[in-house]
């Protein structure tokens, strides 16, 4: 009986074993955490990824993208679109310069790459392209067209050489050169930073101005110490330097005079004199604003010749342009000025003159806008009118400070203008100058 005991206390050892020892390893040892995580899986470069398309819902039929107005020269192109060159006078691609259609929609154009190419859309065929670049005049209207190498030519211009003098003749070395007027002969074409007042040094006072378009220019000088001076009309022609121009600096004057109070005389103190309305050669401080002493005094240095005007301006009074000033060749003029009092709500300012605002275009002065029944509105002036003569002198020449001058003037004055309307032919017309508060 002795080894079945044994057998079968082996048997039920073994079997007990089984049991207890996974319960035991289950219970002493940690339970397993979550499955390892999967490497992620490396991303897509920039270069690898499709484009993303995006759905809409089944509702909403899908829409066809717009075409752009401006072509992109990194962008594959089409098949319709307007492509060219941009070539300067010598025959050599021009880069940066800009390309846009000048008879439609502004937002026609572009700027030519590094080789001179530039690409329109579609809607750009047939339309007249203009080209621009800031070192080159710009190019004649050329009408392009879509299937064909279309090529488009900066002007070759011409040049401006001249000298700049004081008023006994002798060279000034120092001074701001620019271009005051300019009246295109091809529509459309402007100078663009070659416009922009030009610091000249020179121990002879000499200047010589390159690639200008084919036109009429008045040029402006100015240099401290002096009032600008400005040339005769200059034309330029394609190919050609219009030599021996002269630009003589005016002499220097004083303007003297007091400002008192219009009601009760007395002198003011503390008011500011400054010229108005008067600029030219580069946009030097040609006279120095000065105050009224305790007397009502002033003494302004550095007028022109005229006629000029100046502001006047004091707190509590309305500030006043006093037109139609001259200096007759004087070394020092005198003006005694008047200033009202703005009392409560009143008008801030007034001036002299006919109630019209001016501006320069390339076909010259127009009125941009007019004083509602001032006395330019009640003599017939209109909106548009372009500037012809002012009493008899040309102002298709004219700058723009010297058309404001010459409708500026004393109360009760008059004026005769020459106006040209669009459709209706020319005008002349008579303006008595009024004091006009605004």
């Amino acid at each position: 009986m002795t080894e079945p005991r044994r057998a079968w206390s082996f048997a039920l050892a073994t079997f007990v074993a089984l049991l207890v020892v996974p319960l035991l390893v289950w219970l002493v040892l940690p339970s397993p955490g979550a499955p390892p995580a999967r490497p992620p899986r490396p991303r897509a470069t920039a270069a690898t990824l499709a484009p993303t398309v995006e759905t809409t819902e089944a509702s909403a039929p899908p829409r066809a993208p717009s075409k752009p107005a401006i072509a992109k020269q990194d962008e594959p192109p089409a098949d319709d679109d307007v492509t060219g060159t941009v070539l300067d006078a010598e025959g050599q691609p021009v880069p940066r310069a800009a390309v846009g259609c000048d008879d439609r929609s502004a937002q026609l154009t572009t700027t030519t790459d590094m080789e001179g190419h530039f690409r329109l859309p579609a809607e750009a065929a047939g339309c007249m392209v203009v080209a621009h670049h800031s070192q080159h005049p710009s190019s004649e209207r050329v009408r392009v067209e879509a299937g064909k190498d279309n090529i488009v030519k900066l002007g070759q211009g011409g040049a401006i050489e001249g000298v700049v003098v004081d008023e006994q003749g002798a060279a000034v070395t120092s001074y701001r050169l620019t271009i005051e007027l300019f009246l295109p002969n091809t529509e459309g074409v402007d100078i663009g930073v070659r416009g922009r007042p030009k610091k000249v040094e020179d121990p002879a006072g000499a200047f010589r101005l390159e690639k200008l378009p084919p036109g009429k220019y008045v040029l402006g000088a100015s240099a401290e110490g002096h009032p600008p001076g400005k040339s005769e009309t200059v034309e330029v022609e394609v190919g050609q330097t219009a030599r021996n121009v002269r630009i003589a600096l005016p002499r220097t004057a004083t303007l003297s005079g007091t400002v008192r109070d219009e009601e009760t005389r007395s002198p003011i103190a503390g008011a500011t004199v400054r010229l108005d309305g008067v600029a030219g050669g580069g946009g030097f401080d040609i006279a120095t604003p000065v105050t009224t002493d305790a007397e009502g005094a002033f003494s302004l240095v550095g007028v022109p010749p005229g006629p000029f005007s100046v502001r006047v301006e004091r707190d509590g009074y309305k500030s006043r342009i006093v037109p139609g000033l001259t200096t007759r060749g004087a070394s020092v003029i005198r003006e005694d000025i008047t200033l009202r009092s703005r009392g409560d709500g009143g008008s801030e300012s007034e001036f002299e003159g006919i109630g019209a605002i001016l501006v320069p275009t390339p076909t010259g002065i127009v009125i941009s806008s007019l004083v509602e029944n001032g006395p330019g509105t009640r003599a017939g002036l209109r909106r548009g009118d372009r500037l012809l003569r002012i009493d008899g002198v040309s102002a298709l020449e004219m700058t723009l400070p010297d058309a404001i001058q010459r409708l500026r003037g004393p109360s009760g004055s008059r004026v005769t203008v020459s106006v040209a309307r669009e459709g209706e032919g020319n005008a002349d017309v008579t303006v008595t100058r009024e004091r006009i508060e605004r």
